[in-house]
Parts: structure tokens; sequence; C-alpha cells
């Protein structure tokens, strides 16, 4: 996900053509299925260490049923850092849509600064 959109971003700066733009999707979404996907990881991590501050791993049909009882219109706040992360703004019926048609890898991923500017990534992912 983070590769698509680094991708429109370049196309957005005018540095690469659509038709280049296509080709480098096409090109990174043709990732080999895997029938062994069946968790979806989340992680927040620092930038500089080796733990993950946060690391939530869940069984892909588990989160798959939940992800139906996420309110609409709800806000699911958290403060990371001194940033206050709305975490209702991440299109998880998309991530699972992605999850369960046999996606793997990195599916979400953002930085943020914390309060000594310092880097947390905040990462979905499945395996």
């Amino acid at each position: 996900m983070h590769d698509k959109r680094k991708i429109l971003d370049m196309v957005q700066d005018g540095k690469i053509s659509a038709a280049e733009a296509a080709k480098l999707l096409e090109a990174i979404s043709a990732k080999p299925v895997s029938a062994k996907a069946s968790k979806i990881i989340f992680q927040v991590i620092r930038e500089g260490e080796l733990r993950p501050k946060v690391n939530i791993a869940i069984p892909l049909k588990l989160a798959k049923i939940g992800v139906h009882f996420l309110p609409k219109n709800s806000q699911i706040k958290a403060e990371i850092g001194s940033n206050n992360f709305d975490f209702s703004t991440i299109d998880w019926k998309e991530i699972m849509d992605m999850a369960t048609s046999g996606e793997t890898g990195e599916l979400f991923y953002m930085e943020v600064d914390d309060e000594n500017g310092k880097q947390m990534i905040i990462k979905i992912s499945v395996e």
C-alpha cells in the first residue's frame, strides 16, 4: 500500500506519466497469493527501537468478523507520541478485502512524529 501511494505521488508531482504508473502498479500488485495468510498484524514501531511499542496479531477469520462490528462514523482515537491519531480514518473494509483476497505483506503504512521528533511507524500487515 505504501508503494502504491509513492507511485501516485510521483504522478501527481509530474515525475512519471500515468502509463508508467500503470506499469509500476501492475508490477507491484503481481505478488504471489499465499494460501497460508492467517493473521493480520497491527504494529506501532518507534524509530531506532528493535521491538514494537504495539504488536497485535489477530487471526484473519476473527478480524474479518470483527470489522463488521465497528460502528459507522465512530471515532477510534489513540495518542501516539504527541499526536492524536484517528484510527477511524483507516478504511478497514478495504484492508480486510485485500487480506481475505490473498494479499499478503504490508497493507497500511503511516509515519507520525513523537514528542521527541522521532518517527513512529503505524503498520498493518498480513502473514
